[in-house]
């Protein structure tokens, strides 16, 4: 009898045994519904869209190469309860950051739902002749199991505000939920996705601030878990983006180290701290800039990128 097939398909069994006890391997869609690790909360989502914006605003500051695609990430810090809050002056700062910089995607965090309007004319105004969508979800309060507030009573969360060029505009989706990992905190993290038809999906979130450990299984059941589920969910394939204050460094002697959460087919660009923009191998990196913003204690972060 040959005995050396059976030694070597052991031999292959004890090589990549360990590898797949290591290995991160996300929940699949299917019939069964959402991954375990996360909870969605349809109820929760708002969702708006805006016509293009026309000739009444100061002209198109939006990128005239139809290669490029830039996301612009920002922590506004508006609750009304942070250190950090500056009576509502981070929101018109970002938003002339928004027009300035002209990206086709903007993640945003600790911010009310009254603010989303506002912000998103900035960017309407950046493109005029294309198509707006915002999508914003609340963090959840958990004392009372409802979504959180702002001090002036609006809801406090996230929000994804995009551009789709006219010619293309499809429509969108809106998802948002909460993670089943939570720290010991009142505030239940939450995220916040969209899918631009046929054009890009996108998500953000802010994650816990008091547990890195608990910061990086929110991280994971994002990006593992909750985006490959919703772009399968949508029918989305192509550009993704994910950007956030996920309260977590790039440390490579760190358990939490960020890049933990960061999937096969994904590149990561953060800003030298907390905040991180996670997108798809099928845009490619060109550069970042840091802007120093007075009325927050984050910077506005851009990550340049074509297509």
């Amino acid at each position: 009898m040959d005995l050396y097939p059976k030694f070597w398909n052991f031999a292959f069994v004890l090589l990549i045994l360990p590898l797949i006890t290591n290995c991160r391997i996300p929940d699949e869609p299917g019939s069964s519904g959402p991954p375990s690790s996360i909870q969605l909360l349809p109820d929760n989502v708002v969702k708006t869209s805006s016509s293009p914006f026309g000739s009444k605003g100061r002209g198109r500051t939006g990128s005239t190469d139809s290669k490029s695609f830039k996301e612009l990430q920002l922590n506004i810090c508006n609750s009304g309860y942070a250190k950090c809050f500056q009576k509502g002056k981070s929101v018109p700062e970002a938003g002339k950051l928004i027009y300035q910089t002209g990206p086709n995607l903007v993640t945003i965090n600790e911010v009310c739902s009254n603010d989303i309007a506002e912000l998103q004319s900035y960017l309407a105004e950046a493109w005029p002749q294309d198509y707006t969508y915002s999508v914003f979800m609340p963090a959840i309060d958990k004392s009372r199991n409802a979504p959180y507030k702002c001090q002036n009573q609006y809801l406090y969360g996230g929000a994804v505000i995009g551009r789709v060029p006219g010619s293309e505009w499809k429509g969108f989706n809106a998802y948002g939920g909460k993670y089943v990992t939570q720290d010991s905190g009142n505030e239940g993290r939450t995220f916040a996705c969209a899918y631009a038809t046929g054009d890009h999906f996108a998500c953000t979130t802010h994650l816990s601030s008091t547990a890195k450990s608990t910061a990086l299984a929110q991280c994971k059941a994002l990006m593992f878990d909750a985006v490959p589920y919703l772009k399968g969910l949508s029918g989305a394939s192509g550009k993704t983006v994910v950007g956030g204050d996920l309260n977590l460094k790039y440390d490579k002697g760190d358990a939490n180290d960020v890049q933990y959460c960061v999937p096969n087919g994904y590149t990561r660009k953060g800003d030298g701290d907390v905040q991180h923009v996670t997108f798809s191998n099928d845009l490619h990196f060109g550069s970042t800039k840091k802007y120093g913003l007075s009325y927050t204690d984050h910077d506005g972060f851009l990550v340049n990128l074509t297509t």
